[in-house]
């Protein structure tokens, strides 16, 4: 009797792990960049991983992190990854105008109310208008960053010095070691330090009236991946969306982005709430492109004026809107 019952537990266990390792078959890989890791908006993803939100919907991601702009595009022309998030449109506009094989498959940020512009709070820099001759950084050429500093600076009328200074740690250390005079970064980065007083809040993505219903950053996919992959695609811009709903319901998310950018849980959630409304992040609709398209030419992104529906070729976006 005894023998038996061990054959059958025996014969349950293999079943257990036959279907196990059955539906981890199932799942099909997909290759993910994300810019600047430990942020809210490059984090939903993340979450979404977490959450088992991707799992469900059949889909095994792999997360590679970039230093964004030009570092992130290139590495979906390459094929090395399939799709990438949260990356400037005027640089993909510049890419694909020169013929990278690159498709943007949802909006990913329209406005910037995410990003801010700070000094050290002992060098006397408290807006823009003490910014002339000093220097002021984004991420990278092509950036979303890039795109608001140069917007900002036409807009104030300051002649500062756009400088490229990668990501958001490393642009810290340039900022408080003196090399650069006005540093980028999002939050959670930085905002204890901006609670504390040792650093000041110059200006704000957000301060230019024209960007703020302008999507600033999008989704994209290497057209070849889109091509291959587009059911597999499909169902993972759907997750993703799924992913936005949960992280902005579900408290795990406010748990999950504390831990990945290494903050208190009450900064994450004050730099969710100030920081990341909800509407800014939606993924189905590309606004804003006429402005856009100018931005591009005045910025030397594009060779020459063109029009929206020029580019219109660039665009192919696969996220289902709810009904």
């Amino acid at each position: 009797m005894r023998k038996t019952a061990l054959l059958a537990a025996a014969f349950s266990s293999a079943l257990v792990a036959s279907v196990s390792l059955g539906y981890a078959q199932t799942l099909e890989t997909l290759k993910v960049a994300l810019p600047q890791k430990g942020n809210w908006d490059t984090g939903i993803v993340e979450f979404g991983v977490k959450a088992g939100i991707f799992k469900d919907a059949g889909i095994d991601v792999q997360i590679v992190y970039t230093q964004g702009g030009s570092a992130t595009v290139q590495a979906v022309i390459s094929g090395s990854v399939d799709v990438a998030m949260q990356t400037g449109l005027l640089g993909l506009i510049g890419a694909y105008v020169k013929g990278a094989p690159v498709r943007v498959i949802s909006a990913a940020m329209t406005g910037s109310p995410d990003l801010y512009f700070y000094a050290r709070s002992d060098k006397g820099i408290k807006s823009l208008k003490d910014a002339d001759g000093k220097t002021i950084s984004y991420s990278a050429a092509g950036s979303s960053t890039h795109l608001v500093v140069l917007s900002m600076l036409d807009m104030a009328k300051v002649k500062a010095r756009p400088t490229a200074t990668g990501g958001i740690p490393g642009t810290y250390t340039q900022v408080m070691s003196g090399q650069i005079d006005i540093g980028w970064a999002v939050p959670p980065f930085g905002i204890a330090d901006v609670n504390a007083g040792k650093i000041t809040i110059v200006a704000k993505g957000n301060d230019v009236p024209a960007l703020r219903e302008e999507t600033i950053r999008v989704n994209f996919a290497n057209a070849e991946s889109l091509t291959k992959k587009r059911d597999l695609l499909v169902k993972f811009s759907t997750a993703y969306a799924k992913s936005l709903d949960w992280a902005y319901q579900d408290p795990k998310a406010i748990a999950y982005f504390a831990e990945g950018a290494e903050v208190t849980p009450d900064i994450a959630r004050e730099s969710r709430d100030k920081f990341y409304p909800k509407e800014a992040l939606q993924p189905y609709e590309v606004k804003g492109l006429d402005l856009a398209m100018q931005q591009a030419l005045e910025f030397k992104f594009i060779p020459k004026a063109m029009t929206a529906k020029e580019v219109a070729g660039l665009f192919d976006m696969i996220t289902p809107k709810p009904k």
